[in-house]
């Protein structure tokens, strides 16, 4: 008999395998991210294919394979209408989903990591704006809960509380440096910039998202977050 096991998951991408057959990664609260394979999804009489489209939460029985797991049946819990029919929603999604495949494992499950990602995907299906900076603290969080956590209370250089006065942020080291220490090096951060950082680290996504960010702030945070993501990674 084949061995089978149950997954809920997020499906990431989806790829052609073979003549009728596609390759499903997905990211799962039970196993971590896992790559199956689907038989014959690209037949038009397919009853899977439309269970395993790209940005859906699914629930899959897989089965095990000597080579590859197969996905053996597979129902679609959320499919994200709103965010497959916005070709904004649907662009700041692929980034995210990019950058999430880019930074997650294979096998390696975290219930933590899982739950936001749904987050995400429910907090944008809604958003009518604003897509730039959810996916700005979506990334945050995500490299948090990877433990690329940065120093935002104490000086990385003398272990002192931070002050408003002088801060800046230096990438290399994650964290901030206080205006005693006088960094020649490092990014200018705000004391706005600071605070909003501490929010999106503590407070969950759809919290963030109500918060009234000015354009000043919004652009510095951004900026302080890519650099900060790429610097990690």
């Amino acid at each position: 008999m084949e061995e089978t096991y149950n997954l809920m998951a997020i499906i990431l991408n989806r790829r052609p395998f073979a003549e009728a057959d596609s390759r499903v990664v997905v990211y799962s609260r039970e196993r971590g991210k896992l790559d199956l394979v689907a038989r014959g999804v690209k037949k038009i009489k397919s009853k899977l294919a439309g269970h395993l489209e790209p940005l859906s939460l699914t629930d899959i029985m897989a089965v095990r394979g000597r080579q590859y797991d197969y996905a053996g049946a597979a129902v679609s819990e959320n499919c994200f209408f709103n965010i497959k029919n916005d070709l904004a929603k649907l662009a700041a999604a692929g980034q995210a989903i990019k950058i999430f495949d880019k930074l997650i494992k294979p096998g390696v499950a975290d219930e933590a990591i899982f739950d936001l990602l749904k987050d995400y995907l429910e907090v944008l299906n809604f958003k009518k704006s604003g897509f730039d900076v959810l996916n700005w603290f979506f990334i945050f969080k995500l490299l948090v809960a990877l433990g690329f956590k940065p120093e935002l209370y104490n000086c990385v250089n003398c272990g002192g509380k931070i002050t408003p006065a002088g801060m800046k942020f230096d990438l290399a080291r994650g964290g901030l440096i206080c205006g005693k220490c006088r960094a020649e090096q490092g990014l200018t951060i705000s004391e706005n910039a600071v605070k909003l950082l501490r929010l999106a680290e503590r407070d969950s996504l759809e919290k963030l998202i109500k918060i009234k960010i000015d354009k000043k702030t919004e652009k510095e945070t951004g900026k302080i977050i890519t650099d900060f993501f790429h610097c990690s990674v």
